[in-house]
């Protein structure tokens, strides 16, 4: 069983559905979209580096082209690394260089001669599947619909050019339904793409509803458990707790239960007002949460009345342990209500499959001893 104290209480997400660079750019989306990139700019390195050495010497284009270009690619990879915060402003940027450049490219092959190596035959794979995966990763650095009219930008983009540039080299419009062929594949595939990432995002959405509607669930339960003055415990959970220490005793388990009356409390309120006395409160259940462990629950039962539920301590260490809570509380209450303020603690044992109100009543009792004995002071049930 949880301790209700002094728990950070979950609040409620309500995602505004027009916030969609937070939704799809999350932290975790992020992580996933830096290493996807990374993994694409090693393959287009690689490629870039290869290109260089293979077609360099007969390529003007790619002679003056592809060393800056490769430039761009090692700063994007240290922008990936070092600014995370500007990855995608910069995934961006460098996504729309590469399509002109591949347009580019495009076109100065296709108006090349031929016998130049350069041409139709020139364009597979590197640049039709640049374009592809030009289109792909729009998805990763966009929102959906927006990467859907990049990706429909670049089919375009990448049909006309070609249309124009067969028609203008010296091909003379041999392989256009070829490229228009490309054009009806990058259609599809970017509308695969699209539904994917659509599936994906109301997964996603779905997701995060049920994950929200839990947080709610949780917050509106601890809320139902807990003292609103305090933030202790309240009957509810104490009953709840003593409940299930009982099935614990049974086992053979040592279960204390302290029980606490702020002595002369009603005069805190008289002479200094209710303010005072719920300051009061606050502090007698702040001591408490002090000094007890993360397994034990702190209760507020009544009005100045407190209740401790101490798993796994004897009789006589409880009663200790009462005490030493009783010597620090004074002290801790003064400075809050101006002089100092005692209690009466009454101490006994869970017995095994004992009832919660037969317990509650046997260490109120034990309690009520201590106040007749005189107050501020510790009462067990081997005294």
């Amino acid at each position: 069983m949880r301790r209700l104290t002094g728990m950070r209480w979950p609040q409620a997400a309500h995602p505004s559905d027009a916030d969609v660079e937070a939704r799809v750019f999350s932290e975790q989306n992020m992580r996933l979209v830096r290493r996807v990139l990374l993994v694409c700019l090693a393959v287009g390195g690689t490629s870039i580096i290869a290109e260089m050495i293979v077609l360099g010497t007969r390529d003007t284009f790619i002679r003056y082209t592809f060393p800056f270009l490769l430039v761009v690619v090692g700063t994007f990879a240290w922008v990936i690394l070092r600014r995370p915060r500007v990855v995608i402003f910069f995934s961006r940027a460098f996504l729309a260089v590469l399509v002109v450049t591949w347009l580019v490219v495009m076109d100065e092959r296709l108006l090349a001669s031929p016998d130049a190596g350069q041409g139709w035959g020139a364009l597979f794979p590197q640049t039709f599947m640049g374009f592809v995966l030009f289109a792909v990763i729009g998805y990763l650095v966009y929102p959906t619909s927006v990467a859907l009219l990049h990706a429909l930008a670049v089919t375009g983009a990448s049909t006309v050019v070609g249309l124009i540039a067969l028609h203008a080299g010296p091909d003379q419009d041999a392989h256009v339904a070829d490229l228009l062929r490309y054009g009806v594949y990058m259609l599809v595939l970017t509308g695969m793409v699209y539904v994917l990432s659509r599936a994906k995002e109301r997964a996603a959405r779905a997701f995060r509803a049920a994950a929200n509607a839990t947080i709610e669930a949780a917050t509106m339960r601890e809320m139902a458990y807990r003292d609103p003055l305090t933030g202790a415990a309240n009957r509810r959970r104490l009953l709840d707790e003593l409940t299930y220490q009982s099935v614990a005793a049974a086992g053979g388990a040592q279960v204390a239960v302290l029980y606490l009356d702020v002595d002369h409390f009603k005069r805190i309120n008289d002479e200094r007002g209710h303010l005072v006395g719920d300051e009061v409160l606050c502090m007698v259940a702040t001591v408490l949460q002090r000094h007890v462990r993360e397994t034990d629950l702190v209760a507020r039962v009544g009005g100045e009345e407190f209740v401790v539920v101490v798993p796994g301590m004897a009789l006589a260490e409880a009663a200790e342990f009462a005490d030493r809570i009783r010597s620090v509380l004074p002290d801790a209450v003064a400075a809050v209500a101006g002089s100092a303020v005692t209690a009466s603690f009454g101490v006994t044992e869970l017995r095994p499959g004992e009832e919660p109100e037969d317990v509650l009543a046997r260490v109120d009792a034990l309690m009520y001893r201590a106040k007749r004995s005189g107050r501020d002071r510790v009462v067990s049930a081997v005294d």
